[in-house]
């Protein structure tokens, strides 16, 4: 077994894993930012030789440049927000009936549930925001 081309693999992996959380549809980016991204992307797998990440890149690019508009980002992003609004409705109702039953162990949990759902709300619309701001630049 080559060791050491398995770590250089493993280590390829790992500094690409550190770009890749930014092309996540969460991460709320522009289209043009999302060029961008992919652009520091390649010249890493370029600087790095790798053909195959390249050849995945330029197809990514590609795609963004034919089928990325930031309306069609800002649509999915507004029912990102309305699915986490939903969330939060439902497990405020599942709070209520849980709290008229008295059942403790079941009110801890969703108020959790609901704590957090709320705290992710409060994140996503932050975002929101910032794609917004972005968007009009």
């Amino acid at each position: 077994m080559n060791y050491s081309r398995t770590l250089k693999g493993t280590l390829l992996a790992l500094a690409l894993s550190a770009t890749f959380p930014a092309m996540a549809d969460d991460n709320w980016q522009t289209c043009k930012e999302k060029q961008q991204q992919i652009e520091k992307q390649l010249q890493y797998a370029r600087a790095n030789n790798n053909q195959k990440q390249i050849n995945r890149l330029n197809t990514q690019k590609a795609n963004i440049l034919q089928n990325c508009s930031n309306e069609n980002l800002r649509q999915k992003y507004t029912q990102k927000l309305d699915k986490l609004t939903n969330k939060i409705n439902e497990t405020q109702r599942k709070l209520d009936k849980a709290q008229a039953k008295g059942d403790s162990n079941k009110i801890t949990d969703l108020q959790n549930k609901l704590n957090e759902n709320k705290a992710n709300l409060q994140q996503a619309k932050q975002n929101f925001a910032r794609f917004e701001q972005a968007a009009k630049q």
